[in-house]
């Protein structure tokens, strides 16, 4: 591995555990706008690993450089961080966009029909 791709790798495992997401199973949910206060089991089948990511942006970009030039390229998979905005911008995998919870229901009809879309808080769980 180029030390350019290993040195963004290792950023984006370091972020996938910097931070972890408000509520998980188990813990109490606050009320959403349409109020919703009951958190939803994940399906483990659709769970994606840090490795099976980190596979991913291996298959689409190789050894190339996480520039913005080579991201755009990017045609099998979306990143979507589902964090507020300040924590969005403080840092995020890179080539992510920025759909926070309060924005959900509006943006995913944008999204694209014909890439795998990752959607993540922070953290594997």
């Amino acid at each position: 591995m180029k030390p350019r791709f290993l040195t963004s790798a290792l950023a984006v495992l370091l972020l996938l555990f910097a931070a972890g997401c408000a509520a998980t199973s188990g813990q109490a949910v606050a009320p959403s706008a349409a109020g919703h206060t009951k958190a939803v089991e994940q399906d483990p089948k659709l769970r994606i690993t840090t490795q099976q990511l980190m596979d991913l942006f291996a298959k689409e970009y190789g050894d190339a450089p996480l520039i913005e030039e080579t991201l755009k390229k990017n045609t099998s998979f979306l990143l979507i961080d589902t964090r507020p905005p300040v924590r969005f911008n403080e840092g995020t995998i890179p080539g992510s966009i920025n759909i926070p919870t309060p924005r959900f229901a509006q943006d995913i009809p944008k999204l694209p029909k014909d890439r795998t879309l990752i959607f993540y808080c922070g953290g594997p769980t």
